[in-house]
């Protein structure tokens, strides 16, 4: 991914975990002395790193834990209340049953679950199924009493509760309504239950050759359970914490920490393995959903627009309060109108205190018109795409937008055509996240259904795997020591069977993680090498 040296046939790593030569084996072989462990690839090929620049870790960690309502593929209702009650024969002790990965729009008729289904797995103890955008949930008639939920019971800011015809609450809970007062049904995840979910997270993370990944919603408190598993050796990869803005504003009022102030020493993995990044906002929801904000209202749904998380103002004002206190903001705008009220927030923030490059990031920047697209450009602000949203999700998109705006989602090529800069990422467990898959769907824009999602947006091969790797670097800040393979540079690498960049599409299903390194130590696949 350098493009000084685009390829290379040997590499070199000294006892620091560095890049110490690459390029031709007879120059980096002479390097070699009796104690230097020599690493025959056999012809596979060697990338840097894979970097998931937009995942939840600490979420995945403990969706991991919880019932998978998308594996096998569930096809109705009677499917997700047979898993969720062997879950409950299994484990008759658990005080909350909870599962992950639903999804209604894969269901009869795209309509979702109700609390009435899931009283027949349990009346007893609450039941919550989160949606797999994280931006909705269902929970069954024992957690709506729980919460305090009844049909007078107003929405929350930026939320809805969705009632039945007869004004009942029906168990559905979007936005802020499905994660607020959670200490009410959800046991205490512990600091020692959150160690062992980035564990968990981490193993999985390494399998599909991710060397560094950011989480993108950490909470102030989260940050000790982060840096014990780091020390730990639990979470090897490097990791990139996104901090919750709204959250640090709401405990810290006026005196406002700089990214600096987040002390990590006690912490240290020899000071590369975990960092504070970006602060992390929300303007809008999900698609899948219907929830994102949208300058027209959604296919069949002629007075849903969407649900804005803040109130335009407030947003102004948490964007401004991070850019003076010198934050890269990354703020998760899907719909047309959540992302122009972004730039424009953006841009008044420059005006109120400029700044070179603060390189402010779009997470997600999916419905984009070309005015959008040249003020991005513009301003410099990233476009922080997950082409995998495509592969697992588009034929909802298509459902929920109608065929014109849903082909003009997540146009890579022609931000890449206009020189936007952009990165890819996952945002997994909202996806599976391998990032052999997004780069595939990058390449080829096909739904679940073989409908191809716009073939003009179609990327090569070459500039999916760089926004894999090296783009996501310079997306965090972090290009001085990770995302190409340079001399200097940290030993992060992936190991594949085969070359990404030349694979023709019908043989892909064969390219395959064979090893992970960090720091030039074989974390995953020890056993693939001489």
């Amino acid at each position: 991914m350098n493009p000084e040296m685009p390829t290379a046939e040997a590499i070199a790593v000294g006892l620091d975990g560095r890049i110490v030569a690459i390029g031709r084996q007879s120059d980096v072989q002479n390097l070699a002395d009796a104690e230097t462990r020599t690493v025959n690839l056999n012809g596979r090929t060697l990338l840097p790193g894979f970097f998931d620049c937009h995942l939840h870790i600490l979420w995945l960690g403990i969706n991991l834990g919880h019932v998978n309502l998308a594996s096998p593929p569930v096809k109705n209702a009677a499917d997700i209340i047979a898993l969720l009650r062997q879950r409950r024969t299994e484990e008759p002790n658990l005080t909350c049953l909870q599962g992950n990965r639903y999804d209604q729009n894969k269901l009869p008729g795209g309509a979702h679950i109700t609390r009435h289904d899931l009283d027949k797995v349990a009346n007893d103890i609450p039941v919550r199924v989160v949606h797999t955008s994280g931006h909705a949930a269902v929970v069954n008639s024992r957690a709506l009493e729980m919460l305090g939920i009844t049909k007078e019971t107003a929405n929350p800011v930026g939320g809805e509760i969705v009632h039945d015809e007869n004004g009942e609450p029906n168990g559905v809970l979007l936005e802020t309504a499905s994660w607020s007062n959670l200490d009410k049904i959800l046991p205490e995840v512990t600091q020692s239950d959150a160690i062992t979910a980035l564990g968990r997270a981490n193993g999985y993370l390494l399998e599909r050759g991710i060397t560094s990944a950011t989480d993108a919603n950490t909470m102030p408190a989260d940050i000790p359970a982060y840096g014990m598993a780091s020390a730990q050796n639990g979470l090897t990869v490097r990791t990139n914490l996104m901090m919750s803005w709204a959250e640090i504003v709401k405990q810290a009022g006026q005196s406002l920490p700089r990214p600096q102030d987040f002390s990590l020493s006690a912490y240290a993995t020899n000071g590369h393995r975990l960092h504070v990044g970006q602060a992390k906002l929300f303007s809008d929801g999900a698609i899948t959903t219907r929830t994102c904000w949208l300058s027209e209202p959604f296919s069949g749904m002629p007075e849903n627009y969407g649900i804005p998380i803040h109130a335009p103002e407030e947003l102004h004002d948490l964007i401004v309060k991070a850019h003076t206190t010198g934050w890269q903001i990354a703020t998760h705008a899907i719909g047309d109108k959540a992302i122009d009220t972004v730039l424009a927030c953006y841009a008044d923030a420059q005006r109120v205190q400029s700044r070179f490059r603060p390189d402010h990031r779009i997470e997600h920047a999916m419905l984009l018109s070309p005015d959008l697209i040249n003020r991005m450009r513009r301003q410099n602000v990233w476009s922080i795409g997950q082409p995998e949203f495509i592969s697992g999700l588009g034929d909802a998109y298509i459902d929920a937008l109608g065929e014109e705006r849903a082909f003009r989602l997540s146009p890579y090529a022609t931000l890449d055509a206009q020189d936007v800069a952009q990165a890819f990422s996952s945002d997994c467990p909202v996806v599976p996240g391998a990032p052999l898959d997004g780069i595939r769907a990058a390449i080829e824009r096909k739904t679940p259904k073989g409908r191809i999602l716009n073939p003009l947006e179609c990327v090569s091969s070459e500039t999916a795997v760089y926004n894999y790797t090296a783009a996501p670097a310079y997306a965090t800040r972090t290009e001085q020591d990770r995302g190409t393979l340079e001399i200097g540079k940290w030993a992060d690498f992936v190991l594949l069977s085969a070359d990404p960049t030349t694979t023709p599409a019908d043989e892909w299903e064969r390219i395959q993680v064979r090893a992970t390194f960090i720091g030039g130590e074989c974390l995953y696949g020890a056993e693939q090498l001489d």
